[in-house]
């Protein structure tokens, strides 16, 4: 079961994808492009490379951070929220609404700071190793590393109103989003793409 209201459509994710994974490629392009005359002269014109680079992180960062938001946003039963805090995540209303004691988030760890997007995921998915059907019962914690080609993944499992553990996995540049979200949760993660309206949000 998914949230169909919650579908991105195909401008926005192509283009996303796009970004994600030809950032890198088209920076190395760029610098060798502008650079090769002096590259012949063995003049590597480096500083000029990793300006390329660090642009290209920052866009890659944050179109992972955006790709991941979509494929969990299909599984939430609410918008995102951003936040620059761990204590806007403790006050969020995502965690009043649907009954997730904050204290218990941070007794097992949240980011400090940070822009980061707040997802609570309800919903009945499937497990990839067995096939069968599993409940999602997450809070979901978003972060682009913006100097690296990563966005960070915290997921909150849910019992009852506590949060009773948290795994932390990456999205890096160039591995598929979706198959990374599916690795380390062990619950099969898609796109749910329609001819119009609008992506995630935030």
């Amino acid at each position: 079961m998914v949230y169909l209201e919650h579908a991105t459509t195909p401008v926005i994710f192509g283009a996303l994808l796009v970004v994600y994974y030809f950032s890198i490629p088209s920076a190395f392009l760029l610098w060798y492009g502008s650079s090769h005359k002096y590259l012949r002269k063995r003049n590597f014109q480096l500083k000029k490379l990793v300006t390329y680079l660090l642009v290209a992180f920052f866009l890659t960062s944050l179109s992972a951070y955006k790709i991941t938001s979509i494929y969990f946003y299909v599984h939430s039963p609410a918008e995102g929220e951003l936040c620059l805090s761990s204590s806007c995540v403790l006050s969020s209303h995502l965690l009043q609404k649907y009954g997730v004691k904050p204290e218990t988030l941070e007794s097992v760890g949240l980011p400090s700071y940070g822009p980061m997007m707040v997802y609570r995921i309800y919903d009945l998915g499937t497990n990839a190793t067995l096939g069968l059907p599993v409940r999602m019962n997450y809070v979901v914690i978003i972060r682009p590393l913006l100097l690296l080609p990563s966005a960070e993944v915290s997921v909150y499992y849910i019992s009852g109103e506590r949060a009773v553990r948290r795994k932390t996995f990456y999205v890096t540049w160039p591995y598929s989003p979706g198959d990374v979200i599916t690795k380390a949760l062990d619950v099969r993660f898609t796109v749910l793409i329609v001819g119009g309206g609008g992506g995630p949000g935030a």
